[in-house]
């Protein structure tokens, strides 16, 4: 995929814009119902990582429910708003090179990262590297095997674009991997992690711009393709819960 010439930190450098379509109390609520299930799942608290912090709804969240944690992410952008708006000092870089002691933390969260990465295999080394030994990994990515994907990119192939619906390199969200449920898998088996809870579900993000006839039609044959994906474990995205072995 395509690589930036600058700092990756460059093509997230407007956070309202590119958070535009996040309705940020929903994410606050999304970060509370994560925390409870690290909890759930970890048997108690302990110290968290957040990599990819982006605002810090999940640290917000961290905060409120009394754990220590630690958040990062490669755009100051995003760490200033985090500052400015819930208090939250977070580490500019990514999770390499920021070099966190071995078996430093009882759980890691990544959402909505694995696919911005030119490198996975080595950031979910260094992952397994900074996990204590119990400690769980959360993870999500787009499924690129999808009843959604594959519907999508078939209407783009037959209105003549050359477009896809999941990955997009050049331009918001900057999407650069693509995996399915066996890509993941192997991945997590390279990486030595345990898989203890997979699921395959999620939503559709909504359209943007005005909302014309031919949108309203798209949007409702999206829901309802992605509705019956999900009704078959084809749905638009994975979440992966993993452990590290004692």
């Amino acid at each position: 995929m395509p690589f930036p010439r600058g700092e990756i930190s460059s093509l997230y450098n407007d956070t309202e814009s590119y958070f535009s379509a996040h309705d940020i109390e929903e994410k606050k609520r999304i970060g509370r119902e994560s925390i409870k299930n690290v909890e759930q799942k970890l048997g108690g608290r302990g110290r968290l990582l957040d990599v990819g912090c982006g605002r810090g709804e999940m640290l917000w969240a961290a905060r409120e429910a009394g754990w220590e944690f630690e958040g990062l992410d490669v755009s100051p952008a995003h760490l200033a708003w985090a500052r400015a708006n819930f208090g939250i000092d977070a580490r500019l870089g990514a999770l390499e090179q920021i070099r966190f002691p071995e078996e430093h933390f009882d759980a890691v969260i990544m959402g909505g990262v694995i696919e911005h990465l030119y490198e996975p295999f080595s950031t979910l080394r260094e992952v397994f590297r900074v996990l204590k030994p119990g400690g769980v990994f959360f993870f999500d990515a787009p499924n690129e095997d999808g009843l959604y994907m594959r519907v999508g990119n078939f209407y783009m192939r037959v209105l003549g674009r050359d477009w896809v619906v999941n990955l997009a390199p050049t331009f918001a969200p900057y999407h650069v991997q693509g995996f399915n449920r066996s890509s993941v898998q192997r991945l997590i088996q390279r990486v030595g992690l345990e898989v203890t809870d997979f699921t395959v579900a999620g939503e559709t993000s909504p359209q943007t711009g005005s909302a014309t006839l031919r949108k309203r039609i798209e949007r409702s044959a999206a829901q309802a393709v992605n509705w019956l994906g999900n009704q078959f474990g084809a749905g638009i995205y994975m979440y992966i819960w993993t452990k590290k072995s004692d």
